[in-house]
């Protein structure tokens, strides 16, 4: 037959647990204090995960060797809250659907091409420390509207390139 177990108790082998001790290891003196305490940091960190620092998982090469295939990094959607977007920031952004990490390589205002392989921000050469390697491919002047910035990936032959409203960019990457 099976062991006799007392009332209150559980059987552990090798151990007996009063079941009124485990209970208030685990949940505490007061368990409905700590269920709400629970649900509380639950949905602050869905809300600060959600709404401040969203984590995104960087897919491809397009912005190697910045950012490697696989890697995990956050964004932070209040980064442009009261401030314009900068050249050289690397940004999320929503384009055709889909949620990319690219770098702001021309701001509003400013007129970019891609001549000989190389970025041109007002006919002049972009002093680019991101990327040595060329565009493998040419694009006539294109002048950026107010909100408007001109982004693309570090891995520039494997990279598309494209204009953005500011509306379309989900934040700024934290590292």
């Amino acid at each position: 037959m099976g062991a006799a177990v007392k009332a209150g108790t559980a059987t552990i082998p090798g151990f007996e647990v009063d079941t009124g001790e485990l209970r208030q290891f685990v949940f505490g003196p007061r368990p409905t204090r700590t269920f709400f305490r629970v649900l509380l940091w639950s949905l602050l960190s869905l809300a600060f995960f959600h709404h401040l620092l969203v984590p995104i998982q960087i897919i491809g090469s397009s912005m190697s060797p910045t950012y490697a295939s696989g890697q995990l990094n956050l964004v932070n959607r209040w980064s442009y809250a009261g401030r314009m977007p900068t050249r050289g920031d690397v940004i999320a952004v929503r384009a055709d659907g889909e949620l990319l990490l690219k770098r702001i390589v021309a701001v509003p205002g400013e007129t970019v091409a891609i001549v000989r392989g190389e970025i041109e921000v007002d006919g002049k050469p972009l002093a680019d420390e991101f990327s040595s390697r060329k565009v493998p491919w040419e694009m006539e002047s294109v002048t950026l509207s107010a909100n408007e910035f001109f982004v693309i990936g570090d891995n520039r032959p494997a990279s598309v390139f494209c204009k953005v409203r500011k509306t379309d960019i989900l934040g700024k990457t934290v590292f």
